[in-house]
């Protein structure tokens, strides 16, 4: 339950197009419950919601906000590839709307109310913003939480020097996680203020901390976020957000629950968007709808806007939609309805490799011209980036190369000391680092048939040699397995010697004689 006894703040979640609606939540609570936008410390947004966020905040009336969503709107679908059409420019339109919206004194009026999300291109990090020195600052700051990389252009603006992109990228919900906060989102979830699902739901994922159910219904407003729907449909959302505002405020009882979900505003005379149709005859109307279906034309008022998908709008929000709904469905206009034809619709949509070409050239000559004053400094910011991205490369290269293991150090026996396939060695026993190499000693046997695992100490018997071997003679070789190669040397060296003890005992008296030569 909501309590006005505490401080509160309002925070708005970024939507693109589904801004239309927050102007029919915020229009509620403007003719409901105004103290609850009025009295709150905090007005936070992110992306779209920083927008509304600061109408808010300023004091700009809701219907010419209205006005200006419905004309940008307009704008991207004059084209068949709509907001990605190369000629639209959707950053050049907020700024001028919001350089012929906002006051002189909006900075004033803004500072320490109102929060801007913005992402900061350098390291992603999220920034709240909420002092500004000049309107241009405030402007600038609102342009830098809008702007999409991308959908909206490749170079970034700037805030104080800073580049900064959409904040809904890093916080697209700010200050959510705050008990006494009321939570604003285009998108059916847990915020206090949003679309009810029809259909129940279990699976719901989390963008920026904000929560998106997933069904059909949150699947087309996100394409609606960056497509804009046709005129009647956003007038539909403009309601569904009126009545879903107020709807929370009867739940915390700000208003009496009681009170009629109609406007209050029923009984004022009829609108002058009502009165626009009387300009047209009958005759006109009837020759429109003919082309459409062949059909009388209805006797009804808004003949071009069903009045049921917005009677429970305020009178200023209804005069809004309803022109925009009949500048959409002009009576007497010929062409306009031509155009609906499928056919005329696949041929407009088969010129566009041929006029596509054409447009974006003059739309990307534009576009120059308008940059050349920011020419340098952007370049700037390009060529230190593409260092700042190449040294990064390098030291991660570095840090890679650094990070290899290094070799181990081995050590290999002569090929007749390869004992290996007379003892099996525990290798999960020997350590892995150089460092802590073990040194082996090995025991060599003359019997091979010996079990190697309980090799006697003494050294083997010496081969007798016959006594009629000279001194040059080789000691006949050892048996086989007798210790490889090291055992044959050393029995000729052993043969050597006992040739040599053998001469002398056969020959005393030449060894004793110093002249005798050997």
């Amino acid at each position: 339950m909501f309590d006005l006894k505490k401080e509160w703040s309002i925070s708005f979640a970024g939507c693109g197009f589904m801004g239309i609606y927050y102007v029919g939540a915020t229009g509620c609570i403007l003719e409901r419950f105004p103290r609850l936008i009025q009295d709150a410390s905090k007005i936070y947004g992110a992306s779209a919601g920083a927008l509304m966020a600061a109408i808010l905040t300023i004091g700009i009336p809701i219907e010419r906000t209205c006005a200006d969503l419905m004309s940008m709107a307009k704008e991207a679908r004059k084209r068949k590839l709509g907001p990605l059409h190369p000629a639209f420019n959707l950053m050049q339109i907020v700024r001028d709307s919001l350089l012929g919206n906002l006051p002189e004194d909006a900075h004033v009026r803004a500072s320490g109310k109102l929060c801007v999300s913005l992402t900061r291109v350098a390291d992603g990090k999220n920034v709240l913003v909420s002092e500004f020195d000049s309107r241009d600052e405030l402007i600038q700051a609102l342009i830098c939480s809008c702007f999409i990389p991308f959908y909206c252009g490749i170079i970034p603006p700037t805030y104080r020097g800073v580049r900064y992109v959409d904040g809904a990228i890093s916080n697209n919900l700010p200050h959510c996680h705050l008990r006494n906060t009321i939570t604003f989102s285009a998108f059916a979830g847990e915020s206090d203020i949003c679309p009810r699902a029809s259909t129940l739901s279990f699976h719901e994922v989390r963008f920026s901390n904000v929560s998106i159910q997933v069904n059909t219904e949150n699947m087309y407003r996100v394409t609606s976020t960056f497509f804009p729907p046709e005129p009647e449909i956003m007038a539909e959302i403009c309601q569904s957000g009126y009545l879903d505002a107020l709807r929370f405020l009867q739940e915390n009882d700000l208003i009496k629950s009681e009170c009629p979900l109609g406007s209050l505003e029923l009984d004022a005379p009829k609108p002058a968007c009502c009165e626009l149709v009387s300009e047209s005859t009958e005759a006109e109307k009837s020759n429109t709808n003919a082309k459409l279906n062949g059909l009388n034309p209805p006797q009804e008022e808004h003949w071009w806007l069903d009045q049921q998908l917005i009677q429970d709008l305020p009178v200023s929000i209804k005069r809004v939609l309803c022109e925009a709904c009949r500048e959409r469905h002009a009576a007497g206009s010929l062409l306009s309805q031509v155009t609906e034809f499928l056919p005329v619709k696949v041929a407009s949509y088969l010129r566009i490799p041929c006029t596509l070409p054409v447009e974006s050239a003059c739309a990307l000559a534009q576009r120059l011209v308008d940059w050349i004053p920011d020419v340098s400094r952007d370049m700037s910011w390009l060529y230190g980036m593409a260092g700042d991205i190449y040294k990064q490369a390098r030291k991660n290269e570095a840090e890679d190369g650094d990070s290899e293991p290094p070799l181990r150090r081995c050590t290999s026996l002569p090929s007749g000391l390869d004992l290996w396939n007379q003892r099996e060695l525990d290798v999960s026993a020997h350590p892995s680092t150089p460092e802590a190499t073990p040194t082996y000693s090995y025991t060599f046997s003359w019997d091979s048939d010996t079990n190697p695992d309980h090799l006697p100490l003494t050294p083997p018997p010496t081969p007798t040699c016959p006594p009629s071997s000279g001194f040059g003679e080789a000691a006949p070789p050892p048996p086989p397995g007798a210790g490889g190669v090291w055992g044959l040397g050393l029995g000729r060296a052993v043969g050597w010697i006992r040739n040599m003890a053998s001469d002398q005992a056969s020959n005393p008296k030449q060894s004793d004689d110093p002249t005798s030569s050997s």
